[in-house]
């Protein structure tokens, strides 16, 4: 489990170099990924780098949400230190870390061109896989989530179809939109216990579930399992992201192939981050809090 290190998704300027430190400068403007994995267990030689037991470490000193931070030897070795294009803001930048999150779920689960999806969760995760869907070009998108302000912004960030969890028809309304199967595929981006028994309604035989969304520690869920074993269904983690996918991200970025700006509803100077946390704790109120110094 992550270390509760406040502030992770971050941007800046280099204030100082470390005397052996090479291709990087004072005034470099970056972005940092705080987890970064050995390269040589078991795990990270058979491409599973966030298994590492080396990976979980937040390695950012102090923290993200302060004036200045340290970052150690091995992130800025093993390429978790991003220069950002030209012209990239570090708001924009800020939000590679979490896209890289979404992106690796979309690799995981293997998402074919046609494929629909159900998004479980239209808060800043669900929007990112909203676009991201959209960017990469594949079929029916529709989300779901409990409050009604975030069910238009899922309207308004893309998708073909977005409706109320509460509403007792909704599963009427999946199955309409996809000529009774069920979706190919169902993103979980909400860590609520409900939201993962929920999913196994919505997707088809063969179809595949994302965990994406982080439960708390001691969850348990519920479900059919003989219904799972019958109708094929496929349970698929995703957790955090490595170099490869915040790069893709940065350049799907700059590229204009996404754009997620958009979603920062509030900014807050790091004076007033208890305000920040207050407004980013009321779903009803934003999506993307952030925060300057």
């Amino acid at each position: 489990v992550t270390p509760p290190v406040l502030g992770h998704e971050v941007a800046g300027d280099i204030e100082e170099v470390g005397s052996d430190v090479r291709g990087y400068s004072k005034g470099d403007r970056v972005a940092v990924h705080h987890h970064v994995p050995c390269h040589t267990c078991y795990y990270c030689l058979r491409g599973d780098h966030t298994l590492c037991q080396e990976f979980p470490k937040s390695n950012l000193d102090p923290c993200g949400f302060a004036e200045y931070l340290r970052v150690p030897e091995t992130n800025v070795s093993k390429g978790a230190v991003f220069r950002l294009p030209d012209g990239m803001s570090y708001e924009e930048a800020a939000l590679a870390e979490p896209t890289g999150c979404c992106i690796r779920g979309i690799d995981r689960l293997g998402i074919q061109n046609e494929d629909s999806t159900l998004i479980i969760g239209a808060g800043p995760a669900g929007l990112t896989y909203v676009r991201l869907l959209r960017a990469f070009g594949t079929g029916l998108i529709v989300a779901t989530d409990v409050i009604e302000s975030r069910v238009r912004w899922a309207r308004k960030f893309g998708t073909d179809q977005a409706f109320n969890a509460a509403d007792t028809n909704l599963h009427r309304q999946v199955l309409d939109a996809t000529e009774g199967r069920g979706v190919d595929n169902v993103i979980v981006a909400s860590g609520n216990v409900k939201a993962i028994e929920a999913s196994f309604q919505f997707v088809r035989k063969g179809g595949k579930i994302l965990l994406f969304g982080i439960p708390p520690e001691g969850s348990v869920f519920s479900c059919d399992a003989s219904s799972v074993f019958i109708r094929e269904i496929k349970l698929i983690p995703s957790y955090s992201t490595t170099e490869n996918e915040i790069q893709r991200a940065l350049e799907m970025m700059e590229t204009g192939m996404i754009r997620l700006t958009d979603m920062i509803t509030h900014r807050s100077h790091l004076s007033e981050i208890a305000e920040a946390f207050r407004i980013a704790d009321d779903a009803r109120l934003s999506l993307k809090v952030m925060v300057h110094e």
